[in-house]
Order: C-alpha cells, then structure tokens, then sequence
C-alpha cells in the first residue's frame, strides 16, 4: 500500500462525516498495509531466486569463479527475499485467494474489537476494514445495526463497495460506491436529535 496523503485520509475522515449526519450509526475505517505477514513467501523467493542462480551457472555457458558458487546462489537467496517481503505482486502470486480472503476476516475481527466498535451506547457501529495489499474491504455491523437493517437491504447496499478495485482511483471511487450505504442508512436508521459521535472520524491507518 502507497502512504496515504493527508488529503487521502482527509476525504475518507470527511466520507465518515457525512455518513453519520443523516444516521444514529458510527462509522470506523481502518487501512491496514496488509492483513497477514505472509512469512513465507519470503523465503519461497528466495529460494526460488536460489535454485534459478544455481541452475544457470552450472548448467549454463557461463564464466565464472567455483569458489564464488556458494556465494553468488547466497546473493541471490537474499534477493529473492527481499523481494518477497516488499513486492506485493510477489505476495499476492505465491498465496491463494481463500488464504488471502480469510487473513482479511480475521484482521477485520481483531480491528473491529481494538478499535472499540461494539462500546457505542446503541451497539450501533459498523467497521469499514481495508485491506490494501489484499485489495479487499470487509464491512462488519454490531447487533444494533443488525437489528435496524434488514440482511437484503445490507446486501443491497454493500454490493458495491465490496466488488470495487480498491486501488483504482482510491479514495474517490471508494467514496461514491459507499453513497447507497448511505442511503440504506439514512433510511433504516435516520439521525435523531440525540446523536453523540462516540467515535472519532479520523481513519486509523495499520
């Protein structure tokens, strides 16, 4: 995931604004770089970049030094690892899609419960979790909102927030796929007089 500019976390702090004027619900995003730290795939670059070095000095018409064998298929290990912890095309082309889909879940969970969403007064929060390197969002209500919101209507609505490209053109189409979330809310949750904001606007970055 690039840095996000202030004015990146500006416009998704301001979409969480205008979210919660028309709703009793609060919203918490949270960025996160990735949802797991694939330890692996590191070393199955490397070792991949390894056994690729070795093959084509013995196996090709190449000149080299014998005594720099060990040394240059070590070279190449500590490449390919590095490439596996920073790349995250890498990351992505070495896991599968359920093992990538279920580090976003449990990432979400543990960010749904250290952010404090299910401590409002009305159990009325939802987490919007993004996943940058997985390039998914997971969206989790509390029961309050489960209680307001019908399972269609929530189906409807997240539709297509949940189908989007996560990179392409962020935040800005992020932004307009979350407006008939909006809507749903405005609608089955309507803003009262009473309405504290328990939760502070501002994305947390992770």
């Amino acid at each position: 995931m690039a840095r996000y500019e202030e004015k990146v976390l500006d416009g998704l702090e301001k979409m969480v604004e205008d979210f919660e004027v028309g709703t009793t619900a609060e919203m918490v995003v949270v960025l996160a770089h990735k949802s797991e730290r694939y330890w692996d795939v590191p070393f199955k670059v490397g070792c991949l970049a390894a056994f690729g070095t070795l093959a084509a000095l013995i196996y090709l018409p190449i000149d080299f030094l014998a005594d720099m064998l060990l040394l240059d298929t070590f070279l190449a290990f500590a490449v390919g690892y590095v490439a596996g912890r920073t790349s995250p095309f890498l990351i992505r082309s070495l896991t599968t899609r359920k093992r990538r889909e279920r580090a976003v879940k449990l990432a979400a969970q543990a960010a749904y419960t250290a952010r404090g969403v299910s401590m409002t007064r009305e159990r009325n929060g939802i987490l919007v979790f993004i996943s940058w390197l997985e390039r998914s969002v997971e969206l989790i209500p509390d029961v309050g909102v489960d209680r307001c919101v019908a399972l269609p209507v929530w189906n409807a609505a997240t539709r297509l927030v949940m189908s989007i490209p996560i990179q392409k053109g962020f935040p800005e189409t992020f932004i307009r796929a979350m407006q008939p979330l909006n809507q749903a809310f405005a609608e089955h949750m309507p803003c009262r007089e009473d309405n504290p904001d328990e939760i502070p606007n501002r994305p947390v970055v992770i």
